[in-house]
């Protein structure tokens, strides 16, 4: 086994699959030569053994770390990514001072999902990212991507719980956020929460407009607090007083306050500016916010990471 990963190493295919195949008569169950054979049919154009062989190295050593790391890569390079996910996964389990390897089967766990979001084949997608969610707890990115997964469902209790959790594991992402701005009314059993969520964020970013705009929202679904509404969106506005929605917002809350004039001089402003700090959220552009971000818990950054 040793002169055929040698050989393997230094790209001497011949002598690799000879120095294995003599192994593998010897040892017949010994996954790591089976997964060792694999890596050799593969690099041999032999793509029919090598899932065979590749399979025979699950079948035999499924808790051997060394083979399941090995079976990572045999299927990231073979673009099986579900299964490359799979197998780090486990691999990351049994190595959990290992963050990079965890972090590595998050990412496989979300590129095996990101087609099926392109094609809005949201069931499948969230299959696999509930999956991956199981597997590694505390993933912001999976749990992100599984809030974008029931949004595309429109199970939107299912998707605000996701975007919850996405906050308490990374409260400096922006993306869940606006997710759940956008559905406000569709989860009303979740209003507390969110609004909690909101006020923290409002109190963390103080020259955010987006902030102010949020707690405003979240308050005024529920009828609460209209004065502090207001004050809020004072102050969303006093930072970006070009945004159609917090002007659309603000108007909404001075009819609430029977101040029709004031209102409609705000829905009118509203009308005249074109641009949103939260910005028209489609299944399109769903996946696109997704995709373009990098994970701040991992990264100093405030977006996830990329997608």
């Amino acid at each position: 086994m040793r002169a055929g990963l040698i050989a393997l190493q230094r790209g001497d295919l011949a002598a690799a699959e000879s120095n294995l195949a003599a192994a593998n008569k010897l040892a017949p169950r010994d996954g790591r030569v089976w997964v060792a054979l694999s890596q050799t049919y593969w690099r041999l154009h032999r793509n029919g053994d090598a899932e065979d062989a590749a399979g025979k190295a699950a079948a035999f050593a499924p808790e051997d770390a060394v083979v399941l790391q090995s079976l990572a890569i045999y299927y990231s390079e073979t673009n099986q990514t579900l299964k490359a996910a799979q197998a780090q996964a486990k691999y990351s389990a049994k190595a959990p001072e290992n963050r990079a390897a965890r972090e590595r089967a998050g990412a496989l766990y979300f590129e095996a999902g990101r087609p099926l979001l392109e094609q809005q084949k949201f069931a499948e997608a969230l299959a696999i990212f509930k999956e991956g969610s199981v597997r590694l707890p505390g993933d912001a990115q999976l749990e992100l991507a599984l809030g974008v997964a029931y949004y595309g469902l429109r199970r939107f209790d299912e998707a605000a719980d996701a975007f919850l959790r996405t906050i308490g594991i990374a409260p400096e992402t922006e993306q869940p956020y606006g997710f759940l701005g956008r559905i406000l009314d569709q989860i009303p059993s979740r209003l507390p929460q969110v609004t909690q969520r909101f006020a923290e964020y409002e109190t963390t970013h103080p020259a955010s407009a987006a902030a102010y705009l949020l707690h405003a929202k979240a308050l005024d679904a529920q009828s609460l607090d209209v004065e502090k509404a207001l004050h809020l969106l004072e102050k969303s506005i006093a930072i970006d007083a070009g945004d159609a929605s917090a002007h659309f917002e603000m108007g909404t809350v001075l009819d609430r306050l029977q101040r029709f004039a004031d209102a409609a001089a705000e829905f009118a402003r509203r009308r005249n500016s074109r641009r949103r700090t939260l910005p028209r959220i489609t299944v399109w552009r769903v996946i696109t916010i997704v995709s373009a971000s990098t994970q701040p818990h991992r990264r100093s950054g405030k977006n996830m990471r990329n997608w």
